[in-house]
C-alpha cells in the first residue's frame, strides 16, 4: 500500500510540475528538467537503488522497526497492551524502550536513528544459542559495497550464517556467501579482505573441532580464509599455537597477526606473526612482544601494535602497551619510548592524518583514549572519557570521523552510552549519538560506511535508540517508533485497557504524571492529559478490566474498592471510579477474564461460587450480578485464565483437566448463553500449558499463553485456529521455545503478541511482537 502511494504521489508531482518546464531545459540531472522529472519516475517504479543524480525515495517508505521493552538491559516482560487509534500501549515491567537490531545496526549517517525503510533493512542478528542479540566483533567492505560481519550469532536476517557473514549493498543477506562454520564456541575477533578473500581471526583451534564440516572436515589453527563469492574456505591453513589471534593487518602482501600464541608454522613466535597471503606455510621470523597483543594499524611501512605487553625483540627493548616497528628493517622504532601507559591495555590504534588515537583499558595519562604523534609524542587533546568505568575498546574512522566503543557513559561531560562520534577536523564530540543500550566488550565494536548515507554499526549492544520509558509507553502502529508520551509511573503497570480515546491503567505504582495516585489511573489520549478518575484498589490487585460506556467491570484478587469490603468483582463508573452498590455477584475466589453479551456478563476465574455452585465459569447479570448459570462440564486441575466470545460460542483456557463429556486439558468451548458444550479439535498434552489470551480476526483465531505444543504441533507461546470450527491452522508465528505471552491482539493485517519474547522466526526481540495474520511472518 505504501508503495502504491509513493507511486502516485510521484505521478502526481510528474503531472503538476512538467507542463510547468521549459522545454529547452532537457538536462537529465537538472532538478529543473523534464528529463530529471521522466529519469525520477522511471528509477522510483523500476526500484533501481543504484548511486545516482537521480533520487530514490525509498528513504521515505518505513518498515515497522520492531522497539523492545528493557529492564537493566535485558529483555523485560510487557504484562498488558492496547492496539488504538494508530497507537501501541504496553505497560509492564520495563524501564528502557529500545530498537531491537541485535548486536548489528543500520544507521543514518546523519541522525544516528536506525533505519526502518526497504532502502536498508535491518539486519535482525540472534544467537540461538543464548536465546538472545548475535554480536559483532568487526566488519569490512569490498570494492564493490559488500559489507562482511564477523561476531558472535547464528541467523542473520533469519537466514542460518554463524559467525560470519556477506551483507549486499541493499542490506540484504547474500544467500550465495555461506562459510558453514560450526559451533565450536570460539571467540572471533578480526576480519580482513584482502584480493577476492576473506581472512578471519579467533580462539579456534584443533582442540575446538573443524571449523567447518563443509565439504569435508576442516581443521584451522586461529586463523582461516574464505573465497569471499562462495564463503567455501580455502587451503591457505597456517599453523598458530597457543590461546589466540586477536588482530590482523596487511600490506598487500604479507598478513600480520597479533594476539597470545607462542608458535607459528612449528616456530617460536611471541604473540605477533608474519604470514604470506598465499602460502600460509611459511615461517618469517618477525618480532615478538612479552605479553597478548590487541591492535594492529599500518602506515607508511610502520606496524603500530597495542596490547599488554611491556617489551618486545626478546624483551630487549622497553615499550609501555604500544609500539612501532618498521617492516622494512624488522626492528622496534625509537616512537613511544618516553610515553606511559598506566591501566591494562591497549585495545584499539586509529590513524588520521599524522596523528593516533589510541584506545584501551588505560588510567594514565589519560583515561580511556590518548591521542599522540607518529612518534608517540602526547599531544595535550582530552577527551574525559567518564563512567563507571572508562574504557575505550575500538575505533573506527569514517568520513573524517572517528567513532569509539567502549565502556563509558560520558566524552567531555556530554553524556553518551558506550559510543561516540568525534569531527576530527575539529576535535569537537558532535551531537550524533545512535544510544546504545548496551556497552561493547573489548573484541567488540566497528562503524564503517556501507552507502553515502547509511553507516553500519557492529558490536554487543543487543539494541539502539534507547528511550527511558518506566513502566508505561506508547508507541506508533505504522512505524513502531515510541512517542514523545512519558506518563513515568513509579512502579509496574500490569493492566491496561483502552476505550475510546482514554486509557486506563493499574498496578503497583502511587504516582503518575507527576500526581499521586493509587495504583489505578486515566488519561486523555488526545491531550494526553491525567483524568480525575481515582478508585483505590489494593496494589497488582486486578486481572480484568472491561469498559461498556461509562461503566468499567473490574475482576481480580481484591477484597476492598474505595475502603469498602467488596469481593473480587465490582462495576465502577469511568468518570470519578465510584462503586456500583447494586451490583454484588460475590465471587468466592480470584476473577481472571470478563467477556459481556447482551444482558450476561461471562464470569472466568478460579471461583466455585458465585454465589452459586459454579466451577471457573458463570454468566451473571450485568447491572446486579445476580447468579444466572453455569456450565455442566467436570473439572480438576488448577485454575481458569482468559475467555474470549467468537460468534456465539464461548472459549475458556486455563490449568485444569477436563473429564466429562469427553477428556482433554485447558481449553474448552461453550454455545452462548446456555453455555452448552462443544466438543474441541484439539487441546493442550496436560495442565501446565495453557492460554493466557485470545484474539480474532475475519478467519481466524489467535490463542497466546504458555506452551511448548498444541494438537501434537510445535507452538511456541502463540497459535491459531480457524474461526469458522475452531479447527488448528498452519499459522506459525516461531516464538523461540519459553516465549510466554500474556496479551494477543489481532488488529487490522496484524496480529500483536506481547509477553516475555525474545525472539520470532530467529530474530532477536524484547517483550513484543508484530506478525503478519496470514503468514505469521514477522515485521
Amino acid at each position: 500500500m505504501k508503495s502504491y502511494l509513493s507511486f502516485l504521489y510521484l505521478i502526481l508531482f510528474y503531472f503538476t510540475v512538467y507542463d510547468c518546464k521549459p522545454p529547452a531545459l532537457n538536462n537529465a540531472c537538472d532538478p529543473s528538467s523534464k528529463s530529471f522529472l521522466e529519469l525520477l519516475i522511471v528509477k522510483n517504479i523500476a526500484n533501481d537503488r543504484s548511486p545516482s543524480c537521480i533520487p530514490y525515495f525509498d528513504r521515505f517508505e518505513t518498515n515497522f522497526l520492531s522497539y523492545g521493552a528493557f529492564l537493566g538491559g535485558s529483555p523485560s516482560d510487557i504484562y498488558s497492551a492496547a492496539v488504538a487509534n494508530g497507537k501501541i500501549y504496553i505497560g509492564g515491567l520495563f524501564t528502557q524502550l529500545a530498537a531491537t537490531t541485535g548486536g548489528g545496526a543500520f544507521v543514518w549517517s546523519d541522525s544516528a536513528k536506525p533505519i526502518g525503510s526497504t532502502y536498508c533493512p535491518q539486519l535482525n542478528l540472534y544467537d540461538e544459542n543464548s536465546v538472545a542479540s548475535g554480536t559483532i566483533s568487526e566488519a569490512v567492505s569490498d570494492p564493490d559495497g559488500n559489507l562482511y560481519i564477523l561476531g558472535n550469532f547464528t541467523h542473520v536476517q533469519s537466514f542460518p550464517r554463524r559467525n560470519i557473514a556477506k551483507i549486499k549493498p541493499n542490506c540484504q543477506v547474500d544467500l550465495e556467501f555461506d562459510a558453514r562454520l560450526n559451533d565450536t564456541s570460539a571467540v572471533l575477533y578480526d576480519l580482513l579482505y584482502l584480493e577476492g578473500r576473506i581472512f578471519f581471526s579467533g580462539s579456534f583451534q584443533t582442540s575446538t573441532g573443524a571449523l567447518t564440516n563443509y565439504p569435508t572436515p576442516t581443521l584451522r589453527q586461529h586463523v582461516a580464509s574464505v573465497n569471499a563469492i562462495t564463503g567455501l574456505m580455502d587451503d591457505w591453513a597456517p599453523n598458530v599455537s597457543g590461546v589466540d589471534v586477536r588482530c590482523m593487518e596487511t600490506d598487500g602482501t604479507f598478513i600480520y597477526i597479533g594476539g597470545g600464541f607462542t608458535a607459528v608454522n612449528s616456530n617460536g613466535a611471541g604473540n605477533l606473526g608474519k604470514l604470506h597471503k598465499d602460502n600460509g606455510a611459511t615461517f618469517y621470523s618477525f618480532m615478538d612482544t612479552n605479553d597478548t597483543v590487541n591492535a594492529m594499524f599500518i602506515r607508511n611501512g610502520v606496524l603500530y601494535v597495542g596490547g599488554l605487553f611491556s617489551s618486545l625483540n626478546a624483551s630487549t627493548v622497553t615499550r609501555s602497551k604500544i609500539a612501532a616497528i618498521d617492516l622494512a628493517t624488522n626492528t622496534v622504532l625509537p616512537a613511544f619510548s618516553s610515553l606511559t601507559i598506566g591501566g591494562t591495555a591497549v585495545y584499539a590504534i586509529a590513524c588520521f592524518q599524522d596523528e593516533l588515537y589510541i584506545g584501551g583499558e588505560i588510567t594514565s595519562p589519560r583515561e580511556g583514549l590518548i591521542k599522540t604523534d607518529l612518534n608517540g609524542n602526547l599531544l595535550t587533546n582530552n577527551y574525559s572519557i567518564g563512567g563507571t568505568y572508562q574504557i575505550v575498546y575500538k575505533l573506527s574512522i569514517v568520513d573524517e570521523k572517528l567513532y569509539a566503543f567502549g565502556f563509558f557513559e560520558s566524552v567531555r561531560s556530554e553524556p553518551r552510552n558506550h559510543i561516540f562520534q568525534l569531527d576530527l577536523k575539529s576535535d569537537t564530540v558532535t551531537t550524533w549519538d545512535p544510544k546504545f543500550l548496551n556497552p561493547n566488550s573489548f573484541s567488540q565494536g566497528v562503524a564503517i560506511k556501507l552507502k553515502e548515507n547509511v553507516i553500519f554499526l557492529g558490536g554487543g549492544f543487543g539494541a539502539i535508540d534507547t528511550r527511558q520509558r518506566n513502566y508505561l509507553a506508547e508507541l506508533d502502529a505504522e512505524t513502531g517508533v515510541p512517542t514523545d508520551w512519558d506518563p513515568n509511573p513509579n512502579d509496574l503497570i500490569s493492566k491496561l485497557t483502552v476505550s475510546g480515546k482514554k486509557i486506563f491503567v493499574h498496578g503497583q505504582f502511587t504516582t503518575i504524571a507527576n500526581t499521586s495516585r493509587q495504583t489505578m489511573a486515566s488519561f486523555d489520549l488526545e491531550t494526553k492529559t491525567l483524568l480525575g478518575w481515582n478508585p483505590i484498589f489494593p496494589a497488582a490487585s486486578i486481572e480484568a478490566m472491561l469498559v461498556e460506556n461509562d461503566a468499567m467491570y473490574v475482576g481480580g484478587n481484591f477484597t476492598t474498592v474505595n475502603s469498602t469490603s467488596v469481593n473480587r468483582l465490582v462495576k465502577i463508573d469511568t468518570i470519578e471510579g465510584n462503586l456500583d452498590s447494586s451490583f454484588n455477584p460475590n465471587p468466592n475466589n480470584l476473577i481472571r477474564s470478563l467477556q459481556l453479551q447482551g444482558d450476561e456478563l461471562y464470569v472466568v476465574g478460579q471461583f466455585t461460587t458465585i454465589p452459586n455452585a459454579a466451577n471457573f465459569l458463570a454468566s451473571v447479570n450485568r447491572n446486579t450480578g445476580a447468579f444466572i448459570r453455569t456450565h455442566t462440564q467436570t473439572f480438576t486441575g488448577f485454575s481458569a485464565y482468559g475467555s474470549y466470545i467468537s460468534d456465539g460460542r464461548l472459549m475458556m483456557s486455563g490449568q485444569y483437566q477436563v473429564t466429562a463429556p469427553y477428556n482433554g486439558f485447558g481449553l474448552t468451548f461453550y454455545q452462548i448463553p446456555d453455555l452448552e458444550t462443544i466438543t474441541p479439535s484439539s487441546t493442550f498434552p496436560s495442565t501446565s500449558e495453557f492460554v493466557r489470551s485470545i484474539d480474532q480476526n475475519q478467519t481466524k483465531v489467535y490463542l497466546g499463553g504458555n506452551f511448548a505444543n498444541f494438537g501434537g504441533k510445535v507452538r511456541n507461546g502463540l497459535f491459531s485456529l480457524n474461526r469458522n470450527d475452531f479447527s488448528m491452522n498452519e499459522w506459525d508465528a516461531n516464538l523461540s521455545l519459553g516465549s510466554t505471552v500474556y496479551q494477543v491482539i489481532a488488529h487490522g493485517n496484524a496480529v500483536y503478541a506481547f509477553g516475555n519474547i525474545t525472539s520470532v522466526n530467529r530474530k532477536y526481540r524484547a517483550g513484543f511482537v508484530k506478525l503478519d495474520t496470514e503468514s505469521g511472518n514477522s515485521y
